[in-house]
This record gives C-alpha cells, sequence and structure tokens, in this order.
C-alpha cells in the first residue's frame, strides 16, 4: 500500500507533467474518477471507514493511492458526531508526504477546523462521516469530493461549497450552479443559477397559484429562480367567446403571473383579449393556474361584444416555479 506523489520536492519528467497539469492546474482541489477517494463504510470495523484507491490532487501536488485505505473514528459517548475524512499533505522535510486522516468534528453536521496552510500542511475535504453513540458502522457518510475539467467544477453535495469557497469559484451541484462573487462588503458570496430557470430581481408578495401561503419575494430572497414557458398559439373561441391556453409543461409548484396578447389584429377585427376570472366557475383556471388559463375574447367595436367562434392568434408569456 502506498500513495506515490507529484509536486513535491524533486523534478517532475514530461510524462508527469502531462499527466498533472490538466488537473492540478484546474482548481484547488480535485479527484480524478466517480470513484477516486471515495470514502465508504468499512465493512467490519468498529467506526471504520474505506478510503477507495485512485487518484487526487490539492495545491500543486497529485497524488495515487494504489490500494484501500481504512481508518477508524474515535468512539462517541452519547449522541452523534461528525467527523472529516481528509487528504493530508505535509510539504515539510525533504519530498513531502501525504496521508489520509480524519478530523475530529461535532454534533453539528457542517465542516470542522482543519490544516489549511498550502506548502506547510494541508488538509483536502474528502467526505464528513457521522459516527453515532451504539453503532459500530458510520450512520452517514456525505461525499464532499469535486471534480474539474477544462475550467469547470462539479461536486455532489452543497456542504463542499464551504471548502469551495473562494471569488471566482463556478461550482455545479445536482443541476444548480453556483457562482463566487464578492458582495458588497468586500466579502465571498454565493449566488446560483438553476439550469432551465431564470432570476427575477423581484415580483409581489402573492402569485396567482400556489401553495397557501407561498411568497414569490422570499423565494427570491432565498435563491430560487422561476421557469418561463412562452407561446404564440391559434385556436377558436368557443361559443360563449371563451379559449383556454394550456401549458406545455405543468409548472411544479405555482403560477406567478400570466401575460396575454393579440397576436393578429387584422384576423381578429381588434379584439382584445382579457383573462376571464370567475373562480367560483372556472376555479383556479380563470385566472391562472400551474396548468392552464382561461380567457375571454371580446370584439374592440359593437359595445365590446364577445367574440363568438372567433379564429384568433394569442401570444402569451406564463412565469412560475
Amino acid at each position: 500500500m502506498a500513495i506515490t506523489s507529484i509536486g513535491y520536492d524533486g523534478s517532475v519528467n514530461e510524462s508527469e507533467w502531462a499527466k498533472m497539469i490538466p488537473l492540478v492546474g484546474s482548481s484547488q482541489y480535485g479527484v480524478f474518477g466517480a470513484g477516486d477517494f471515495k470514502v465508504t463504510p468499512h465493512a467490519t470495523m468498529d467506526r471504520g471507514v474505506n478510503i477507495a484507491t485512485g487518484s487526487a490532487w490539492g495545491h500543486g501536488v497529485y497524488d495515487t493511492s494504489d490500494a484501500t485505505i481504512s481508518l477508524q473514528g474515535a468512539s462517541v459517548a452519547s449522541g452523534s458526531r461528525w467527523d472529516l475524512v481528509v487528504v493530508r499533505r505535509n510539504w515539510s522535510g525533504t519530498g513531502g508526504a501525504t496521508t489520509v486522516a480524519i478530523v475530529q468534528g461535532t454534533a453539528t453536521r457542517a465542516l470542522p477546523a482543519r490544516n489549511t496552510t498550502p506548502g506547510t500542511i494541508d488538509d483536502q475535504p474528502l467526505a464528513l462521516v457521522q459516527f453515532t453513540a451504539g453503532q459500530t458502522a458510520p450512520t452517514s457518510i456525505v461525499d464532499l469530493r469535486c471534480f474539474s475539467r477544462n475550467g469547470g467544477l462539479v461536486a455532489n453535495d452543497d456542504l463542499a461549497l464551504t471548502y469551495l469557497k473562494e471569488p471566482g469559484a463556478s461550482v455545479m451541484v445536482s443541476g444548480v450552479q453556483w457562482n463566487c462573487e464578492m458582495d458588497g462588503n468586500g466579502n465571498p458570496s454565493w449566488t446560483t443559477f438553476v439550469s432551465g430557470r431564470i432570476p427575477l430581481f423581484g415580483a409581489p408578495d402573492k402569485a396567482l397559484d400556489g401553495p397557501a401561503g407561498s411568497n414569490p419575494m422570499n423565494m427570491i430572497l432565498g435563491g430560487q429562480q422561476f421557469l418561463i414557458q412562452a407561446g404564440s398559439t391559434v385556436q377558436r373561441t368557443d361559443g360563449s367567446g371563451y379559449a383556454r391556453i394550456t401549458w406545455p409543461k405543468i409548472f411544479p409548484n405555482g403560477l406567478l403571473t400570466v401575460i396575454l396578447t393579440n397576436g393578429d389584429s387584422w384576423a381578429s377585427t381588434g379584439a382584445h383579449l382579457v383573462v376571464e376570472g370567475n373562480a367560483s366557475f372556472w376555479g383556479s383556471s380563470g385566472t391562472g393556474s400551474r396548468w392552464d388559463v382561461v380567457y375571454m375574447v371580446r370584439y374592440w367595436l359593437n359595445n365590446n361584444d364577445m367574440a363568438r367562434n372567433l379564429q384568433h392568434r394569442v401570444n402569451w408569456i406564463a412565469i412560475g416555479w
């Protein structure tokens, strides 16, 4: 069993440089593949964990482990404790050395203080492991590894953002893009972008349709982002002058607003389109729901009579979440 390293004292040959520079140069920390340095429960050891083989890097050092490494957590008198499994790099002496270790934590599900002095001693987080009194196996393991290629960074859990919080960092976690920027006080701050969603600067305190008590503004302040659907629909009103638009996709949680406009004034002789309302008859569809909206079409002339059986075009935008 051995961990071999490139990047401590000594020379780096051409093949080693070609292997390490695209990885070591892409991020402060990382592991090579999905299974590299993965932390899993040990099958028999009391409070034991295994650290898989593979390659990892941190602060200019590229390490490769050729055998599974087993570690044992300290006993827990009562309750539970979250300990941090790390790759520890020690630059002291000639050549330097890389090992794996457990940093003892607390009852709080958070990363404990660790060594963070690159060039002296530095700890790369691998996993947060919960040990519980009376339990021989870990009761939970949170994967904190990150993966980096060609300028992008991917992690498996939001807790990884704790140690990746550096201005300019861009990390994808479960489909959510996190970007680390500077806030108004010059401190690093995470902002989010959810793939397929849009950010809004503001919204009214009440949505057209959604869970009881939902407040779109609170969602925005909490980092929630919205979904938008739009289209141009040609259809005919019914015998009373009403029509319905059904969204191509149901909004998962609620509808913030809907906007309807006449898409062909010539064909409809200037008719105007109005959201129907009348929830007692149409239900939530009358004002706009997660599924659809019902609207009326009225002629601009002739006392605004209802436009019955009228072929028309409606351009629409619906925003929800």
